[in-house]
């Protein structure tokens, strides 16, 4: 499907490149970790640009952002009649009538989903539902309701999920189904787009979708014109305007565990909640009459009503990391339109810059001849918690082959001296990446490099960029007179950050090439 999006340069927007590119520079010098940044303006497209190996035609998990997305199909179900903000959720489920009495439970209504306002005390993360194979929906009504729905704001991506499966109730299909012919297709958005599933066959409405940076983008610029792409009207107008309201005031954020957002009382680890401008209907409310999709770990999605412009970026990002927001909100805003300098009216360095983007990590390789040599082999693994029983670091062209054993079986990557190399692998790691660990594995580029000896070993570190997600690990392998050690931490999780060492001995020589079974 062709993206149909005008292009133009920011000068034609009376935008200065030269404020483009001190913001790149910035984003160099402060260490952001960046996969992409968009900027719409005016009706055209005047910045693109992707840090390698991300690229526009890679889709990007999008963590929180789904939220926004489920809100565009309640619009829908509710412009067509199907369904009402004012209906009680206990409507839509007959089948659960008996599973909580709870009053509160009972006087829940569609609009407090859609605010955040259940009246929940904490709210369920997506990391921790993924743990859970039974009724998600079951498991929500089951939680204690202690709130008058619509008094307390706790923010739960639960409550997203049972907006999907209400959407999902009324109009006989996943949500993904009804936007794929309601708004995906008519956007020209990437065939690309997949969204998770929960155990009750439901679109997991406040995670789990994953897009490329371009369609979250275009989902900015369909409010920001409010429902209207192309001449036709997608979403109903009023729905745009009380989406994006401040249907909720002076919230608070709780702090988030890596499984619940605590609710605005509580203390974690001694972290404050944080305060927000407010929040509409899963869309959150920011500075300057701005709007915004927000997902965890640097998805986001800003609308500048009053520039007319949207502003897209991915990343790998912690939750309270808001360097980007204040060069959008601080530098990038008032620049745009705001007219061009002598300096920048040519903008000519602008393209080159952008094309030469990439992660900070790069292939590369500290020649060490004699590394290989002993270190190539097979190691048994000493008892560890996450049942990895065997390690096997074989020689391929150009590169290296990690093969791990656990008790699922086997997991493999390749990683290339100098180059990456890209493939899909199960290596686990649902641990250190918000506990997505897809049955299929996940797409990732592997390069590698021998460093330097540290303490009398040789160290292989290697880059595990897994380019669909925001993570990206550094696993570093050490050998020594036969032991192996082995070291592995991710930039951005929910919770922990480094897993424990693995460590074990050699036991046999390497495998004859091509022979990837050394069990």
């Amino acid at each position: 499907m062709m993206d149909t999006l005008p292009r133009a340069e920011p000068q034609d927007r009376l935008t200065d490149p030269a404020v483009l590119l001190a913001m790149l520079d910035e984003i160099e010098r402060q260490d952001i970790e960046l996969h992409s940044l968009l900027i719409w303006q005016e009706d055209a497209l005047v910045t693109e640009a992707y840090w390698a190996p991300f690229a526009a035609d890679r889709p990007h998990m999008m963590h929180s952002v789904t939220k926004s997305f489920t809100s565009v199909a309640v619009g829908l179900a509710v412009g067509e009649g199907l369904m009402s903000v004012d209906d009680t959720v206990m409507s839509f489920f007959p089948e659960h009538a008996g599973i909580n009495p709870a009053p509160n439970l009972q006087a829940m209504r569609v609009r407090h989903l859609l605010t955040m306002t259940s009246g929940h005390d904490r709210g369920i993360s997506g990391g921790a539902w993924r743990r859970l194979k039974t009724s998600w929906i079951a498991d929500f009504l089951r939680q204690p309701v202690p709130y008058e729905p619509g008094t307390v704001f706790v923010y739960d991506s639960a409550a997203s999920y049972m907006l999907s499966a209400i959407v999902q109730r009324v109009t006989g299909r996943p949500v993904h189904d009804y936007l794929d012919e309601k708004i995906f297709r008519p956007m020209s958005m990437s065939p690309s787009m997949t969204w998770d599933v929960g155990p009750d066959g439901v679109n997991t409405g406040g995670n789990g979708m994953s897009c490329t940076a371009l369609d979250m983008l275009k989902l900015g610029i369909l409010h920001l014109q409010g429902g209207a792409w192309q001449g036709r009207q997608l979403l109903p107008r009023q729905w745009v305007a009380d989406a994006t309201a401040l249907q909720v005031r002076d919230v608070v954020l709780g702090v988030f565990t890596g499984d619940h957002y605590l609710g605005p009382g509580e203390e974690g680890d001694g972290s404050p909640a944080a305060r927000r401008e407010g929040y509409g209907y899963q869309w959150w409310r920011g500075p300057h009459n701005s709007f915004s999709a927000n997902g965890l770990f640097g998805q986001y999605c800003i609308v500048l009503p009053e520039q007319k412009a949207v502003v897209a970026f991915t990343g790998g990002l912690a939750d309270s990391d808001r360097r980007v927001h204040s060069l959008i909100y601080d530098h990038l805003r008032p620049a745009l339109g705001a007219g061009v300098s002598a300096s920048g009216r040519a903008g000519a360095s602008l393209p080159a810059r952008l094309a030469g983007l990439s992660l900070k990590t790069q292939p590369g390789v500290v020649r060490n001849a004699c590394a290989g040599n002993d270190a190539y082999g097979v190691y048994r693994i000493a008892e560890n918690d996450q049942h990895v029983s065997r390690i096997a670091i074989l020689p391929i062209s150009g590169g290296v082959e990690i093969l791990l054993e656990d008790a699922d079986g086997q997991h493999r990557i390749h990683a290339g001296f100098g180059r990456w190399i890209e493939a899909m692998t199960t290596m686990p790691g649902a641990r250190l990446h918000h506990s997505y660990q897809p049955e299929g594995g996940l797409r990732i580029l592997a390069c590698a490099r021998w460093l330097p000896l540290v303490e009398e070993s040789h160290v292989l570190e290697m880059d595990w960029v897994f380019v669909e997600t925001a993570f990206r690990d550094t696993v570093r392998l050490y050998f020594h007179e036969g032991d192996l050690r082995m070291t592995r931490k991710v930039n951005v999780n929910s919770m922990e950050t480094h897993l424990p060492d693995l460590t074990g001995r050699f036991v046999a020589q390497v495998p004859a090439m091509g022979d990837r079974d050394y069990a």
